[in-house]
């Protein structure tokens, strides 16, 4: 009867730790997340600056034709052309998978 009781209680200890860590845990998750949503909504306040708001065929298009050779030689638009696919690809892959990377 004793050794029951005792059974019993362990587990009942046991089970009070696994709330209180699953209830540490999940406000650590919650805070974490309220944190991150101001940290965004920061981010989305930042406005755009005026020489980007039009695209970089805009600012490429106002430069002078000597920065346009020396840019074009050092291959500065197929560097963003790959790396403009990365993202692409990285966006379609997220959402294929139906973002759960």
């Amino acid at each position: 009867m004793l050794a029951d009781f005792t059974a019993w209680l362990l587990k009942l200890i046991a089970k009070l730790f696994t709330a209180v860590w699953d209830f540490v845990t999940d406000l650590f998750i919650s805070i974490l997340g309220t944190v991150l949503d101001a940290f965004t909504a920061l981010i989305a306040l930042i406005p755009i600056p005026g020489w980007l708001s039009g695209g970089l065929a805009s600012t490429f298009g106002a430069m002078d034709p000597g920065i346009i050779y020396v840019v074009s030689q050092c291959g500065i638009p197929a560097a963003l052309l790959i790396v403009g696919g990365g993202y692409a690809f990285r966006m379609l892959r997220k959402f294929f998978t139906l973002f759960q990377w």
